[in-house]
């Protein structure tokens, strides 16, 4: 089964991104703060770099029926961030990850939370995955209070992309024990 093409929460609106989305993951990618977690090493990715991983979002979308969300603030439609789950490898192991980002000046406001809560929802009611995983540099501590808020686990200490990273994760069991209303599919 596909995941829905939007999502709404009480703030937020995400949609299956598309190639008119490219502005809005430059400004993430072109953001120094934003990319000293999710750039390997630590910088702003090229213009090139952005074409290319929106390129392979798109493509992951077409290939596994699910991916990241774009969402919006639902009052001013504003661009917020993105999360989404994707297929990855850690450490070895063939994983479904929950990943997100989002902008500098939407941080503490626990926007990152709500999406996340919305997209767990996707990916253990309706397409039915048995866990996911979750990973940061360690010193994340932002990222690592999403993750703990949503009921996940730390697990480990692995090494991805080179650099050391803490993985958690979050079976469906733990989550329908612990799950909230973070959103609804449409």
């Amino acid at each position: 089964m596909d995941a829905p093409v939007t999502l709404e929460t009480a703030r937020l609106v995400g949609a299956r991104p598309g190639a008119e989305e490219f502005a809005a993951l430059r400004r993430l990618h072109a953001d120094p703060r934003v990319m000293a977690t999710l750039a390997a090493d630590g910088r702003p990715l090229p213009e090139e770099a952005t074409r290319r991983a929106l390129g392979r979002e798109l493509e992951h979308w077409e290939r596994n029926g699910f991916g990241a969300w774009y969402f919006r603030d639902r009052a001013s439609g504003d661009f917020v961030g993105y999360c989404g789950l994707h297929r990855a490898t850690v450490a070895g192991r063939d994983e479904v990850e929950l990943l997100y980002a989002t902008l500098p000046e939407w941080w503490g406001r626990g926007l990152t939370t709500e999406m996340a809560s919305a997209v767990l929802g996707v990916g253990f009611g309706r397409l039915g995955l048995p866990e996911i995983v979750a990973f940061t540099l360690p010193h994340n501590r932002a990222s690592r209070r999403v993750m703990e808020k949503r009921g996940f686990a730390y697990e480990g200490d692995i090494v991805h992309a080179g650099l050391p990273h803490v993985l958690y994760r979050l079976t469906a069991d733990d989550w329908r024990t612990g799950a909230d209303a973070g959103g609804e599919a449409r």
